[in-house]
């Protein structure tokens, strides 16, 4: 193992003070998304309720998938905290799939949910890519 995937992958180790920074943004930003998915579950699932019943069915669809999303990035982010390898590809394939869905969003008239998908996917994937780097031992992916 090469020095640099030992750091990118390293724990916080209590004598040094290390804590691998760019796993630690890319744990959070995920974190971040997760939570943000939790809560636009929670507001499908209550339009799903108290909608009407002509929507329900895809209220509470779009609630279920939600819930599914949100939990696998906590997985995900998760797993990235705890330095493990599983964890690097399929936060890499979100970051990148949430920044086209962001930036089909920006041209098809919702600037706002487009900005906040397209931000955090930029946000995300900076980290994962200087970890993606420091795992395939520093050479040109």
């Amino acid at each position: 193992m090469c020095l640099a995937s030992q750091f990118a992958f390293a724990t916080f180790n209590a004598v040094t003070g290390y804590f691998a920074p760019a796993r630690t943004a890319a744990a959070i930003v995920l974190g971040v998304e997760a939570a943000v998915l939790g809560i636009g579950g929670a507001l499908y699932l209550a339009l799903g309720v108290v909608g009407e019943a002509g929507e329900r069915e895809l209220s509470l669809g779009m609630a279920a998938l939600a819930a599914v999303c949100a939990v696998g990035l906590g997985l995900l982010s998760r797993g990235l905290a705890r330095a493990r390898r599983w964890a690097l590809s399929p936060s890499i394939t979100w970051q990148v799939l949430q920044g086209f869905v962001g930036a089909y969003a920006l041209t098809a008239g919702s600037p706002v949910i487009g900005g906040i998908a397209l931000g955090l996917a930029l946000l995300g994937i900076v980290p994962l890519a200087l970890l993606a780097r420091s795992a395939s031992g520093g050479e040109d992916l």
